[in-house]
């Protein structure tokens, strides 16, 4: 049995308790955490990997031995308000403890095991690090979630009263279609996309509630090209569609509305002339709906991580339109792609199944 393995299961305590005295020691900022908070940890870790060094043609990669969730646990680290560079450099004052330790004992452990106890350590900081960090990004998601629903739901009272002001204006005739109806239809638009903000944190795209309506598309398709008519008209822009209008489908009109109106609303805002166009081509189960545009173009190097991720635009945008574009999609079983080079316009495309 190599010596180093039967060392560190039988001797695991008294290094932990070294490592605790020399951590003590040290210039380390947050004195008040308790020894347990410490100390427990380290032990069982050391005595896994003297378990694992008693054996080394059958021990556990480095690279797999911390990928059980109960043999680590750095997520005690986040509520202790830790940061993370400190947890790193415990394991690091650890491998210098065991480093002395191993000389007092005249150990001589082979080469294979010094490698495999090195490596065991940093894989034990690495995967520290990525839990820490893992940890850290939902903390920082459930914060943002509760900004959002206080500030939406604060977002609601003034579009409702602007929704009532306009019913009252309409009675009173001081306001008549289509001029009304273009301007309770943005309203309601605008009261769905705070609910499109508040359902971005709340569910995964395939958890998106998908509720299906049987739909003419083309009107669909029509009413966003109309809320973008007086934007185009500034910059001389054709808004042109060619969408079969008998085309049938059952899906959620919602959702729909979230991907055609946040990409005609991208493909008018980034295209200075020309024209921007929405096209769909039926397939026997599904329709490609296409939305193109006479722009810039996107380089290929940022049309990769456009549609999974919120990335701010290049003209002050949020940024948050094609990812409630490509997660609308998802919801409904389709799939969203971009065909683009620069100097020659942007394509949008995405496919739904009929129902």
């Amino acid at each position: 049995m190599p010596r180093l393995g039967r060392a560190l299961l039988t001797q695991h305590e008294e290094i932990t308790q070294r490592w605790y005295e020399a951590w003590r020691r040290s210039q380390h900022p947050h004195p008040e955490i308790q020894e347990a908070a410490l100390k427990d940890h380290l032990s069982p870790q050391l005595r896994l990997i003297g378990d694992q060094l008693q054996n080394l043609e059958q021990a556990e990669p480095p690279t797999q031995i911390w990928q059980i969730s109960e043999r680590l646990d750095p997520e005690a680290r986040v509520d202790q308000d830790m940061p993370i560079e400190e947890v790193v450099q415990e394991y690091g004052l650890a491998l210098d403890i065991i480093s002395r330790w191993i000389r007092e004992r005249a150990l001589e452990p082979s080469f294979d095991e010094l490698t495999y106890l090195h490596q065991a350590l940093f894989e034990l900081a690495a995967e520290s690090v990525r839990r820490y960090e893992a940890r850290r990004r939902e903390q920082m998601r459930q914060e943002r979630s509760t900004y959002l629903a206080g500030l939406t739901h604060q977002m609601r009272t003034p579009l409702s009263t602007l929704i009532m002001q306009l019913h009252l204006l309409e009675r009173q005739g001081q306001i008549t279609p289509p001029l009304s109806d273009q301007i309770q239809r943005n309203l309601k638009r605008l009261s769905y996309m705070v609910d499109s903000v508040m359902r971005l944190e709340r569910f995964k795209p395939h958890e998106l509630p998908v509720r299906p309506q049987l739909i003419y598309p083309a009107r669909l398709i029509d009413q966003a090209l109309d809320d973008r008519q007086a934007d185009a008209h500034q910059k001389a822009l054709r808004l042109e569609a060619d969408v079969n209008r008998a085309l049938e489908m059952e899906i959620d009109p919602n959702l729909f509305v979230d991907v055609m109106g946040n990409l005609v609303e991208n493909a008018v805002k980034y295209t200075s002339s020309g024209f921007v166009r929405v096209e769909a081509e039926e397939e026997h189960e599904s329709v490609i709906f296409k939305v193109k545009d006479s722009g810039p173009g996107i380089a290929p190097d940022r049309q990769a991580g456009l549609l999974g991720t919120v990335q701010p635009g290049p003209q002050s945008g949020a940024g948050i339109g094609l990812h409630v574009a490509y997660r609308a999609v998802t919801a409904m079983g389709g799939r969203i792609g971009i065909d683009s080079t620069p100097g020659h316009g942007t394509t949008v495309w995405f496919r739904l199944p009929r129902r």
